[in-house]
């Protein structure tokens, strides 16, 4: 009989088929939420069931767990899908709508495939996946209740304490202290190179060239060398013109003088009194232009040494930052504008360095924040855990949650979720010291520290399936009914999945799983089946130790609330 509860899970648990599973033939179980126990005899192949899950679950799988009836194994389970896994599986690139289904084969030439909706996938992505899905408390995995991580996690989760926004300042205060890291970089091999910037432009300053200026001294420097020829050369056509006697000014006024009396004869001469005038004007220019040109001709060769100088040096500018002087201009004005660059990188790494301050200081007072809230509800988490494990026989036992922090915290200590390290410690005897739970605890008390750990959590998870292997062994009946009903306490948030020798236990399931062994005359098979009703009653009978008519009545009495629907 199964009977409608609430029960807020994001992830849970529909069905589960094993085919050829070891000694299982087929099997297929269909899970309810709430609490599930499975019973059955000693050997009757219980364990099977937890082994065919931590498959799911991303266990190492080899050719011995396939069974006689064919080349391989199959596990198959199908589960609510939450959101968070449809958004991991989108970024794989595999749909999900409400319902995914997660299948391992196993053949027997020792080769394993992995499927999640259909999709072949590999062992790493099915791990991922699965952890958000199942937790197994059995005697031999506590993975996640030894790791220290998720100590973190569930005392965050029991005090309330979002780090999401803790971690984005981190995230952005470590980009920017990488950014001012890059600055200081630059800053440095600029540093090395302004000096070299620094000396090019001093040499390129202290000869300052111009453009075009090459061309022009080159051109001075050809006239130069042949002034002589030239100041000679000038020296006779000034004196043809203006200077000796006869020259050929005095020769045109003469021609004028002619034209002159010409003209008084002929009027119609008149005009090349006129043209005569303007040959004449025109030629005294002349002369006094190679005047004025055999004035500024130098005197010795003072000059052509400076233009040849000069021209040596911009020939040194060419050859060093050249080609062309153009270039050697061009090759200024970067160095100006890298320099320049210098100047504005030293603002920008004083403005980040502000910033990286201010955002370190709101990080560490964050930081200081939420590990006073873990401290404060490492004491509440603590107290209500010892009262829970004084339920289940740990009477003696001591629980501690130590959250450790630097004395002194800086920016360096902090992590994606604070500066805290948080670690529970037990001791199940009276005289132990309190240790770690890796070196300390056993598979029992462990199951049991869990459990505990679980009802106190109450509603702060629930997005999950917890399985519990043999949570009551070494537990008294009156005890093993207290373990029963913090399972169903548990079951109002979490999907529960026990394993159980104590009707005490079984009775207080929502749902019944009976697995049973069955010898043929050639092999055995374990068979996995449902109970209901009267079914159930003489399972629960089984389990007092009989099927005699008291051990039914009492059977009933002990189901009477689960009937009930209590």
């Amino acid at each position: 009989m199964f009977f409608t509860i609430e029960c807020p899970i994001a992830h849970m648990l529909r069905e589960l088929v094993i085919e050829n599973f070891i000694l299982i033939d087929r099997a297929e179980v269909f899970f309810a939420p709430g609490f599930t126990v499975v019973t059955g005899d000693t050997g009757a192949g219980k364990s099977l069931l937890i082994k065919a899950l931590t498959m799911l679950m991303g266990a190492r799988g080899d050719s011995r767990l396939v069974g006689k009836r064919g080349k391989r194994a199959t596990i198959q389970a199908v589960f609510d899908a939450g959101d968070h896994v449809r958004e991991i599986l989108d970024e794989r690139g595999i749909e999900c709508d409400e319902e995914l289904i997660l299948r391992r084969v196993i053949s027997r030439d020792g080769k394993n495939r992995v499927f999640i909706n259909g999709v072949i996938t590999t062992l790493s992505d099915l791990r991922n996946i699965s952890t958000l899905l199942l937790s197994l408390a059995s005697q031999h995995e506590f993975q996640r209740l030894l790791s220290v991580d998720i100590h973190r996690r569930w005392l965050d989760e029991f005090a309330g304490i979002e780090t999401e926004s803790f971690s984005l300042l981190l995230k952005e205060f470590r980009q920017l202290k990488g950014e001012l890291n890059t600055l200081f970089e630059k800053q440095a091999n600029l540093e090395a190179h302004r000096k070299e910037l620094l000396h090019d432009a001093r040499i390129i300053d202290e000869i300052d060239p111009e453009p075009q200026e090459e061309d022009r001294l080159m051109e001075e420097r050809r006239l130069l060398r042949q002034s002589e020829k030239v100041r000679g050369l000038a020296q006779e056509l000034f004196q043809r013109l203006y200077g000796e006697k006869g020259n050929v000014l005095e020769g045109l006024s003469s021609c004028r003088r002619l034209i002159e009396r010409l003209s008084s004869i002929d009027s119609g001469l008149q005009k090349l009194c006129s043209q005569m005038d303007s040959i004449i004007v025109e030629a005294d220019d002349v002369a006094s232009s190679i005047r004025d040109y055999l004035y500024n001709l130098p005197m010795d060769d003072s000059r052509l040494r400076q233009v040849e100088e000069r021209l040596f040096d911009l020939k040194r500018l060419r050859k060093r930052f050249g080609p062309s002087i153009e270039d050697v201009l061009e090759y200024r004005a970067r160095i100006q504008e890298e320099l320049a660059g210098v100047d504005s990188l030293e603002e920008k790494i004083e403005d980040t360095k502000g910033l990286l301050e201010k955002k370190g200081e709101t990080l560490l007072k964050e930081a200081k924040r939420i590990s006073k809230r873990r401290k404060e509800a490492a004491r509440l988490f603590q107290e209500a855990v010892q009262n829970q494990l004084r339920d289940l026989n740990l009477k003696r036992a001591r629980f501690q949650v130590e959250v450790a922090s630097p004395l002194e915290p800086s920016v360096e200590d902090l992590g994606a979720t604070g500066m805290d390290k948080v670690t529970f410690l037990f001791s199940a005897n009276p005289g132990q010291e309190l240790k770690p739970l890796t070196e300390v605890a056993s598979g029992g008390e462990l199951s049991r520290l869990l459990l505990a750990i679980k009802v106190v959590m109450g509603r702060s998870q629930g997005s999950e399936t917890l399985i519990f292997d043999e949570i009551d062994s070494g537990l008294g009946g009156e005890v093993a009914e207290k373990v029963g009903r913090k399972l169903r306490a548990i079951s109002d948030t979490s999907q529960v999945i026990a394993i159980s020798h104590f009707p005490q236990i079984a009775a207080l399931a929502h749902s019944h799983v009976v697995v049973k062994k069955e010898q043929g005359q050639s092999d055995t098979v374990s068979r996995v089946f449902q109970v209901e009703g009267e079914e159930r009653v003489e399972e629960i009978a089984r389990m007092l130790g009989g099927e005699s008519g008291k051990a039914r009545e009492y059977a009933k009495e002990l189901l009477g609330p689960v009937f009930r629907g209590a």
